[in-house]
């Protein structure tokens, strides 16, 4: 049930919301919308996001409980500086974060768009550092058993993976960077945008993490090592077998602040004439 309902009251019947629905599910009986066929909605609340009056419910969400736009955005300025200014963070305090802060950086990252909004993604966060040491300890413990007993497994990346649990034994930590959290991103094997939903969830993490001070780095390592060399883990981390590892993220408190932008200037775009000739 979709419990789409429309105040009567507040409605101006301007008929926006059904000039906006993609699946056009939503039509104008008379002088007020409705959905007379709910089974083709994709439930993307673009209905309850563009009415002007905030007139429009659907599944549970309703214009009281939204934030309006105008006048509460960044500025193009202020976004420009916090895309500029977002660094790869490597260095680490061992701490864990405030859990009510890493919450809303997770429910403002599950807003990040889906393919055909499908919205299938499995997130998956250690968020203690006890469990992080734990899994790190584990992961380096497989991969030195691997490279003693011959066993590793062929892989573009065979020789860092054989030479990682010596360096951690010297103190380094060539996967994790001593991080103390991470997310994985998993989605449906049979999601639309299976590979790519997962890469735009991790840019809005990265995004809302490093706005409220939390240091963020790519971590492809950790996604090779699980998905080339130590794929046992996988359903260990909860993952279910109905979806696919698609990236890695680790994040904390920085031990190092970054106080600039770095300026690289213009953009080298390659814009195309069509028809080519």
């Amino acid at each position: 049930m979709l419990h789409f309902s429309v105040d009567t009251k507040a409605c101006v019947s301007c008929g926006r919301c059904a000039e906006d629905c993609l699946p056009q599910v939503i039509q104008m009986e008379g002088k007020y919308p409705a959905i007379p066929n709910e089974e083709h909605c994709m439930r993307c609340l673009h209905c309850l996001a563009v009415c002007p009056t905030g007139a429009i419910s659907i599944l549970g969400c309703n214009a009281a409980e939204s934030k309006l736009l105008k006048g509460n955005l960044p500025t193009p300025e202020q976004m420009a500086t916090l895309m500029k200014g977002r660094r790869s963070v490597r260095s680490y305090k061992k701490e864990n974060v405030n859990p009510a802060l890493l919450r809303r950086v997770l429910d403002v990252a599950a807003h990040a768009p889906t393919g055909v909004n499908a919205r299938r993604l499995w997130v998956t966060v250690i968020d203690d550092t006890t469990c992080m040491d734990a899994f790190r300890e584990e992961v380096y413990q497989h991969l030195e058993d691997l490279t003693r007993t011959n066993r590793m497994p062929e892989n573009p990346r065979r020789q860092f993976f054989a030479s990682a649990p010596e360096l951690w034994r010297k103190g380094l930590d060539p996967i994790f960077r001593h991080a103390p959290h991470c997310v994985l991103i998993s989605n449906a094997k049979d999601a639309p945008c299976r590979e790519q939903d997962g890469l735009i969830y991790l840019s809005y993490f990265e995004l809302m993490a490093q706005s409220c001070g939390l240091g963020t780095v790519w971590c492809g390592l950790l996604y090779w090592c699980l998905r080339l060399v130590l794929p046992e883990l996988i359903p260990r981390l909860g993952i279910p077998e109905s979806h696919e590892l698609g990236y890695a993220m680790l994040f904390g408190a920085p031990a190092v602040q970054y106080q600039r932008t770095v300026e690289r200037g213009a953009a080298e775009v390659h814009h195309t004439i069509w028809p080519a000739r």
